[in-house]
């Protein structure tokens, strides 16, 4: 209650547009971001072990060259040495791979992944596009579904995205959610023989049964 009053109060005081670039991550004005809580992504699990990924690595028998930090959604990596993968990853070792892979040369950095139940999933992150080209960088929230839509391809359905704490319209999740589904079977497409039999989430946790690659190599 006090700090919605407190909202309240600062649109009264600095207007109304001014606080809602501040809502969104976008500008970072000092104390009002704060108080908006917009200058950091949601806590969806907690603080995240940045060592647990290599429990992860050793229980699908995964090998990584070199550093984990080299990895990331955007980078070029190859892969190599596929077999048979049965592995179920909970919200904390999901979110410490992605982490460990991501928060050096990714455009999302610090993501938390909350796994749920039927196949729904809730993210958040820090997303900068700074060294993109594009001049943005703030906290970022989303929800919505993962599944399996080909034998080698995964389907992102996205619900509800936030940034900082300010919804964002309807007609650019679609695009979000086109972006990032081609952006993931983008990578995917160079594992040439990966297989997807089962995929889902059931009981807090991912589970992947399928032909996976052992090895992977940043360029």
């Amino acid at each position: 209650m006090f700090k919605k009053i407190i909202i309240i109060i600062l649109l009264l005081l600095t207007g109304g547009v001014i606080t809602l670039a501040s809502a969104s991550g976008m500008i970072k004005i000092p104390v009002i971001t704060h108080l908006l809580g917009a200058d950091s992504p949601r806590n969806l699990i907690g603080d995240v072990d940045l060592n647990l990924y290599k429990e992860v690595l050793a229980k699908g028998e995964v090998t990584l060259t070199g550093e984990a930090s080299r990895y990331c959604l955007t980078c070029d990596m190859t892969y190599e040495n596929f077999s048979p993968l049965d592995i179920t990853l909970s919200s904390a070792e999901l979110s410490s791979l992605l982490q460990a892979t991501n928060n050096e040369l990714g455009p999302l950095k610090d993501i938390q992944i909350k796994l749920n139940d039927n196949d729904k999933v809730e993210m958040s992150a820090f997303f900068d596009l700074q060294k993109f080209g594009y001049d943005f960088s703030g906290p970022i929230y989303a929800s919505g579904g993962i599944f399996k839509s080909g034998s080698s391809r995964i389907g992102v359905e996205i619900n509800r995205v936030e940034m900082g704490i300010l919804s964002i319209p309807e007609k650019y999740i679609k695009q979000g959610e086109d972006g990032i589904n081609l952006l993931i079977n983008q990578q995917l497409s160079k594992m040439k023989d990966l297989k997807i039999d089962s995929l889902y989430i059931s009981n807090n946790s991912l589970h992947f049964q399928g032909i996976y690659p052992k090895s992977a190599s940043a360029k």
